[in-house]
């Protein structure tokens, strides 16, 4: 299983923090960032392997759409 590196999951916490609850997309949350994201498709697997783990907080995942865009939930 591949996750996110330690800076990785430390910046993705820091957006997590930020946001209120709702449902997300990875576009959405990480706004402005997400256009430094060097392979969101490879991104994308281990940040969705890094909440399954356990790694980051007050996020779960919510579903997958028809587009094959997984969403998030962040909650309080």
């Amino acid at each position: 299983m591949k996750v996110l590196s330690p800076e990785e999951i430390a910046q993705a916490q820091e957006i997590i923090n930020k946001c209120s609850s709702g449902i997300y997309e990875l576009t959405t949350l990480y706004g402005v960032e997400w256009a430094y994201v060097k392979s969101p498709t490879s991104f994308g697997r281990k940040f969705k392997q890094t909440v399954a783990a356990g790694y980051l907080k007050r996020i779960k995942y919510s579903d997958c759409k028809t587009d094959n865009h997984v969403t998030y939930e962040i909650f309080t």
